[in-house]
């Protein structure tokens, strides 16, 4: 039979979650949704282009377009997708990803005709299979990104300096904090800034967001400017697809003026021991190996170790 995509709708919020969960019973995605994050995605993140694909009455491919903010003359768009399992090797994938570039393009036509264009997304280290189907699409290697897990055993004790003061995320910071955070990651590679409606989505109003398990380090000596944070979310599903309650780290960062201190590395140290405090069990983040500031050795000094590798693919017209 043909396969017949359209664009997701709320109305196939179930259907959605249940194909991510049997291409996750496989192999891990890093992208993993309930329905109520699916209907989430299609609600709050404007431009958002979530597209399936249907063997008869049954969901069996998708494909997810999130475009970013353009910066430094490039827009950029994240890719995410898959195929479910039993139906591999009959070009839906293809297909698929064929429509998510020439959808991604029309998108860039509209609204950001002058300049270049990056599409980025993943294959998970030694499936050659998605290897291939991105090569044959024009995406070349780029760089790599683990998945890291603790059990949260075995925690450091953070030692947080006396000159700066401790308080959790508070909503209506939320500007500075998201134009620290832009800052933080201005020198990481490709890294473009986070706009206000998706920061406000992602971090704000998400049913994901922790914000009582997200903390701030401040400098009273400088008008209580930021000077590093860690960024904790709870998603339906673990995405380190183990059982029972996973904090996720989505962001860790020092600002540049703050950096060298150990500020990162004690302040996510205490968000750990708050997490199995109230009660959580597992902690994961991403985290890019090519980062520049140091990042891996901080969540290695934390207790995480790589559950897993993922290769950035890129396409630069």
């Amino acid at each position: 039979m043909t396969l017949q995509p359209r664009p997701v709708t709320p109305g196939d919020a179930d259907e959605v979650a249940a194909l991510m969960a049997r291409i996750a019973a496989d192999h891990p995605t890093g992208f993993e949704l309930a329905a109520s994050e699916v209907i989430e995605l299609l609600g709050d993140y404007p431009g958002v282009v979530f597209e399936g694909g249907w063997d008869g009455d049954e969901l069996v491919a998708y494909t997810t377009i999130l475009p970013r903010v353009s910066s430094e003359g490039i827009h950029p768009f994240l890719f995410f997708g898959d195929v479910d399992p039993a139906r591999l090797g009959r070009g839906f994938g293809t297909l698929m990803l064929g429509r998510a570039v020439a959808a991604a393009r029309d998108v860039h036509r509209r609204e950001a005709p002058r300049e270049r264009v990056r599409f980025a997304t993943r294959a998970l280290e030694g499936r050659d299979d998605q290897a291939d189907l991105l090569r044959a699409h024009g995406f070349v290697l780029d760089r790599h990104n683990f998945l890291m897990f603790s059990a949260l055993e075995a925690l450091p004790v953070p030692v947080l300096p006396a000159d700066l003061t401790l308080s959790t995320f508070d909503p209506a910071d939320s500007e500075e904090l998201r134009a620290a955070h832009n800052r933080a990651f201005a020198d990481n590679p490709d890294y473009s800034d986070i706009d206000e409606v998706n920061w406000s989505a992602f971090m704000v109003t998400g049913s994901h967001a922790r914000h009582d398990l997200s903390f701030v380090l401040r400098d009273p000596a400088h008008d209580k400017a930021v000077a590093a944070y860690v960024f904790t979310h709870q998603y339906a599903v673990a995405p380190s697809g183990q059982q029972g309650r996973e904090a996720y780290v989505a962001y860790v960062g020092a600002l540049p003026e703050y950096r060298g201190r150990g500020l990162a590395t004690n302040l996510l140290a205490h968000t750990l021991h708050a997490c199995k405090a109230a009660g959580f069990d597992t902690s994961s983040l991403d985290v890019d190996t090519a980062n520049p500031t140091g990042a891996l050795g901080i969540y290695e000094r934390a207790g995480y170790a790589v559950s897993y590798r993922q290769d950035n693919y890129t396409l630069v017209e």
